[in-house]
């Protein structure tokens, strides 16, 4: 006797029920559990009280906190900052140019498709985003 259609439905819908039962049930599981994230043992981004700091001096006093660090190792770690903190200051002054080139390209391909007194609104703002790029 060959399987009918039915029974390839009756089997599908079995497995989807099955499905179902099991995705329900871990659902509530994990939520009674509640699903908790391993704690950090260095906090990298924190709100200090004094957000007028540096990032630089935050992340020196944070790391010297929590990892009581000798004079030698924390005069290590602070021109490892100091290293980054340029990265950082170059990649950013990269990104903000390559930004500011894009909304001068932006304003290139828009300018056909307004009128004259909205493209001499654009001029304006074309300038100060020149002036920015500078």
């Amino acid at each position: 006797m060959k399987p009918k259609f039915r029974d390839y439905l009756t089997i599908l819908m079995a497995l989807v029920a099955i499905f179902l039962s099991g995705y329900g049930l871990g659902h509530l599981i994990g939520e009674k559990k509640g699903r908790k994230l391993a704690p950090s043992t260095i906090p990298l981004i924190q709100n200090s009280e004094d957000s007028t700091q540096p990032w630089e001096e935050r992340t020196l006093d944070r790391l010297q906190q929590t990892l009581s660090l000798n004079a030698e190792q924390e005069a290590a770690v602070e021109r490892e900052i100091a290293f980054i903190s340029k990265q950082i200051n170059k990649s950013r002054n990269e990104t903000l140019r390559k930004y500011f080139l894009s909304l001068l390209d932006l304003h290139d391909r828009i300018r056909p498709h307004l009128t004259s007194e909205q493209q001499k609104i654009l001029k304006k703002d074309r300038e100060n985003l020149q002036r920015s790029l500078k």
